[in-house]
């Protein structure tokens, strides 16, 4: 499609690299070379022909020359003709390197999700026992899956390992030498006598199906079972949950603590380890709502979709009519609460957001400035979030415009600045085909900062006028 890859793509957002198919998606060499596509994967099928079109005429030497240089500007960038990525001849070779296990632990770490927690975490050091429960917390693959494992999804993208660090297995390797107990057990009654509990529950999905539903399987079965036990209401529950997506948390007024990671990979354990202990804070936020049970966003012919008088058939029709109103942005127009909203994530400290300051400057560009103290006794990330609204936007009330995550010491204090333009307060006109300045229709551009999508505390209106059109 030459609109979409040349023209919004290429001549409109500035790509340069090179654009590739799906496996199997090419039909038509001279047609997909015409609307911009430079790669055909996996094979040549269609892209083979060159050798006889270009000396026919039916493709232009130009547009080899230019695929060809899509490519070869991307393996620039990424190293390639530099040396970056030296080959030994054996593309079966490990790849690992302790580097590449730090880069994949640390990941997990800045990615994880605190949702809950009420003095569970990190572990106290008078903590004697830790039961790790489900069988998830030693288990790396499930042969209900055909793709993919329990900590990573399933799918074109999945890599398979043999190197994957269980949280049990991590755990004890921490507490090696320490006095603290560790027992395992993949039913809940095995948390008998422990101080603390972690359950380890994972949703899985993988390409060529969807998820029935939104639950946490033996989450809330596990969950119950460890309260169920001579004392357990004494234990400290931390329910570690991975997941490919969004969740439900029906059982989150069952545990102390919660930690929710998204498809974590191989260095799992190690991560883990660190997260209980307070080697490490989560430094994650939520990246889609957690939505309460049973809201009701799709209807039927929304998702799944209807068939002629509302039977099931093959050929399924569902038609997209939420428009822009996605995720966070349906539940503040619809005036739903998400059970977590889209932003949101906890640490071991505490931090507070004050002097916002908004300002413009001759050339269209805003400034939005803060200062964000950490009032906890903990190092931590913070992650002010910053969201912009216009009239214009509706009926989304606002949007995300930018985020940054910066590190506070304990009881320190920082500035953060955020830099916006013109396309933060444009929107697309249908009817006249262009983005449009939101300032030039005369509009009051409104600006919030805070911790999550709904915690949002600051607030400015940014005082810039006399913008145009964005784009023709």
């Amino acid at each position: 499609n030459s609109h979409l890859l040349k023209k919004l793509l290429r001549e409109d957002l500035g790509f340069k690299g090179f654009v590739m198919s799906d496996w199997g998606a090419t039909h038509d060499t001279k047609g997909s070379i015409d609307g911009g596509l430079d790669v055909e994967m996996p094979t040549g099928k269609h892209f083979g022909e060159l050798y006889g079109m270009i000396p026919q005429g039916d493709v232009p030497e130009e547009a080899l020359n230019q695929m060809v240089t899509h490519v070869l500007t991307s393996m620039y960038f990424a190293g390639h003709l530099d040396g970056r990525f030296p080959a030994d001849g054996n593309l079966f070779s490990p790849a690992t390197s302790e580097a590449h296990n730090t880069v994949a632990r640390d990941t997990i770490i800045d990615g994880a999700i605190l949702l809950k927690n009420d003095g569970a975490l990190p572990l106290s050091a008078a903590v004697k026992k830790i039961a790790l429960i489900g069988k998830y917390c030693d288990q790396v693959d499930d042969n209900r899956f055909l793709q993919g494992s329990v900590y990573s999804g399933g799918g074109s993208g999945f890599v398979d390992t043999t190197r994957t660090v269980t949280p049990l297995k991590a755990i004890q390797a921490h507490f090696e030498k320490s006095e603290v107990e560790i027992v395992f057990g993949a039913e809940g009654g095995a948390a008998e006598g422990a101080d603390i509990a972690v359950i380890c529950a994972a949703a899985h999905a993988e390409e060529g199906w969807d998820r029935s539903n939104l639950t946490l399987p033996e989450a809330s079965r596990l969950s119950r079972e460890v309260r169920a036990t001579s004392g357990g209401e004494a234990i400290k529950v931390v329910m570690l949950a991975s997941a490919p997506g969004a969740i439900t948390v029906e059982w989150i007024s069952e545990v102390d603590a919660a930690l929710l990671l998204f498809e974590p990979g191989e260095q799992v354990g190690p991560a883990v380890a660190m997260l209980l202990t307070g080697e490490a804070s989560p430094g994650g936020r939520l990246p889609v709502s957690i939505p309460e049970p049973g809201e009701n966003r799709f209807r039927q012919g929304e998702y799944p979709g209807v068939c002629e008088n509302n039977t099931w058939c093959e050929n399924m029709a569902a038609t997209f009519s939420e428009g822009t109103l996605v995720g966070y942005r349906w539940n503040q127009a619809k005036k739903v609460q998400s059970r977590f909203p889209f932003g949101f994530g906890l640490t071991y400290t505490e931090f507070a957001f004050s002097s916002l300051e908004a300002s413009c400057s001759s050339d269209g560009v805003a400034e939005v400035v803060l200062r964000i103290a950490n009032i906890g006794d903990r190092d931590g990330f913070a992650v002010p979030q910053l969201y912009v609204g216009f009239e214009s936007l509706k009926p989304v009330l606002r949007q995300l415009r930018g985020f940054q995550k910066v590190k506070v010491p304990a009881g320190g204090e920082t500035g953060v600045v955020f830099v916006l333009g013109e396309e933060d307060w444009s929107y697309f006109d249908e009817a006249s085909d262009r983005w449009i300045s939101a300032v030039s229709k005369g509009e009051q551009i409104k600006v919030w900062v805070g911790s999550s999508s709904i915690h949002l505390p600051l607030s400015a209106n940014l005082p810039c006028t006399g913008s145009d059109v964005v784009l023709a």
